[in-house]
Order: C-alpha cells, then structure tokens, then sequence
C-alpha cells in the first residue's frame, strides 16, 4: 500500500485528520454527480440508481454550497478555453439519466438555493414510457427470488435471495455492464428466463419531457448529452458510436434550442471508454466529457474528455461526503 494511501485510511479514522486534510484539501474542480432522487424502498425497478431522498438532497445541496463555489458547464469550458488556472474549489453539480424526479424534486431545491446544476440525458428515453434496460433488468431480477442466475460472458453465477437485495441487483448489474455482450443481448436472455412482462398498465412515465427540460434550461440548468440508448460506448462499433454521439446532442440542440457542450459517459467507468474515442468526441463538437471515476480534477485542459466525478448514493453525512472528496488527483 502507498504512503498516500496509508495516511488517508488512518485520516478516514481519525476525525482531527479529517479535518485537517478538509481544511488543506486541494484547489481543483470537485464534481457531484446524482441520478435519482426519492425513496428506493418502493420502485418496483433498480434501487441502486437511487442517490438520497429530497430532504437528504437538500443538505447535499446546502454543504456544497457552504464549501464551494459552484459552477456551469458553460464556466468550466471557459476556464480550459482561456488555459485559466483553478486557484480555488470549485464544483459542478450534475444529473445522469434523465429521471422525471430530476425535475419534480430535485429541481426546485436547486431553485431555492439559487443554484445550477447540469442533467445529462438519454435521449431515446426522453419523455416516453420506455423502461431503461437496467430497471427492466432490475424487475425480472425481483421475479427470480432463490435463483442462481448467469448469463452468457458473466464469469459466474449470482445467487439470488429468497428477499431479492440491492446487493442482488447490483452485482448482476455490475457483470452486464462487464459481459462483452451488448446489453439488449443480455436483456433478452433475462427476459426468456423469467418469462414475464413488465404490466403495459402500469407504466409510468419516468423520464423528463421536452417541456419540463426546457422549462429547467429557462430558469439556469444546463441540459448535456448521456447518448441516445445508454449503451456502453465501448461495446460499440465506430458507426455506432458515432451515431449515439450526434443523434443524441442533435436532438437535445432541436428541440431545446441550445448548443451541446458536455457528455457524460452511460456507466462511466474505465471499461466503458478509452482515448480512441476522444477524436471522434471533440468532432461531434463536444467541449467536455465525464467519466464516472472519483477523482479530483485539477488539470481540467488535459482530461477535458475524462473529468471525474463523485458518485452521491448515500444518505447525508458531512463525515461521509468529507470523506469522499479526499481522493487521488487528475
């Protein structure tokens, strides 16, 4: 184990370090990323897409606003157009997906608090009733209790309990989203081993509309590109690739009126893109890409296309958010 890393898991045990490294932590661009915003006990699909409840969501809110000054997309591409070095701690606050309690919970704090936050979303789910692969996964999965459960490309079986975890969930996720397989490839094999549908009746609209998005762009947010269908980019072919980049920032620049600056990788860790891809980013005209990975972004010019971000999906602690900003830089 590294130095580093020794003297941050004894700061993570002792609260006087803790604050030490806090008050000394580095100047850089800290981002906060979120999905869904509500009560996980009660979806009938994937609880682990879940980040806090509203009145969690607003604490979050409050403490990065207490110890950061938050910035827009639109500042962030200024700062690496003007080579501007970061003298002080910054963040940015983002939204992957796209969920509809983006815009009914999470929105009108934001708006209480004065502040803007970036919603990156998938556009082939955008106002419809679809349900997105990983919740439909996350369904069949809950019809499966005391199963063991492997698909084709999963290294081994996942053991289902007889009261179906989050724990449950996420592992299978975690191999779909490893398998070499596409994930609607996977979807159909978990769709022929449960052999259920999801009731047309009791769908829901779970994604933002057009309307409520535009409205959100009106009073300060910015709208960025998550792809059109979430597919892992790199499960990918060139024209695939290429077609997930401009359809989904077309559509976002139709129908909100607005230039696409910023894209977040669907998954986004390191497996799901590489530098091979960065080219063929900047062409579709995209200034910044976010990855998935906690770290600190301190050189924002050089990883413009692999900022990192802080994944929020726990309750409010300050420990725990203290915590989770003390991470390696980039």
């Amino acid at each position: 184990m590294s130095l580093y890393k020794r003297i941050m898991r004894q700061a993570v045990r002792s609260k006087l370090l803790l604050n030490i490294f806090w008050k000394k932590r580095p100047k850089g661009l800290y981002c906060f990323n979120f999905h869904r915003i509500g009560d996980w006990k009660v979806t009938p699909f994937d609880p682990c897409v879940y980040s806090c409840d509203e009145s969690k969501f607003e604490q979050h809110v409050k403490f990065i606003q207490q110890n950061f000054r938050i910035v827009s997309i639109k500042e962030v591409c200024n700062i690496i157009e003007n080579n501007v070095e970061i003298t002080e701690h910054l963040a940015l606050i983002t939204f992957d997906d796209g969920y509809i309690d983006n815009y009914q919970l999470a929105y009108p704090i934001l708006k209480k608090y004065n502040i803007s936050a970036t919603f990156f979303i998938t556009t082939s789910l955008t106002g419809g009733l679809d349900i997105p692969w990983w919740d439909e996964m996350a369904w069949h999965i809950k019809q499966l209790p005391k199963m063991d459960l492997r698909l084709q490309g999963w290294p081994k079986h996942v053991s289902i309990n007889k009261s179906v975890s989050k724990k449950d969930i996420r592992q299978v996720l975690r191999y779909v989203k490893q398998s070499h397989q596409k994930v609607e490839q996977q979807l159909n094999e978990l769709r022929l081993i449960s052999k259920l549908e999801y009731d047309e009746d009791n769908k829901s609209r779970l994604f933002m509309s057009w309307s409520e998005l535009d409205e959100m762009q009106q009073n300060g947010m910015e709208i960025g590109a998550h792809s059109h269908s979430h597919e892992i980019f790199s499960k990918l072919e060139e024209s695939e690739l290429q077609y997930e980049l401009s359809h989904s920032k077309a559509l976002i620049e139709k129908n909100l009126n607005t230039k696409v600056r910023a894209l977040s990788y669907p998954v986004g860790n390191m497996d799901t893109y590489d530098k091979n891809m960065f080219d063929e980013i900047s062409q579709q005209g995209y200034k910044l890409a976010f990855t998935f990975c906690p770290v600190l972004n301190t050189n924002i010019n050089k990883f413009r296309f692999e900022l990192g971000r802080f994944s929020v999906d726990e309750s409010f602690s300050k420990k725990e958010l203290t915590k989770l900003c003390l991470w390696p830089l980039k």
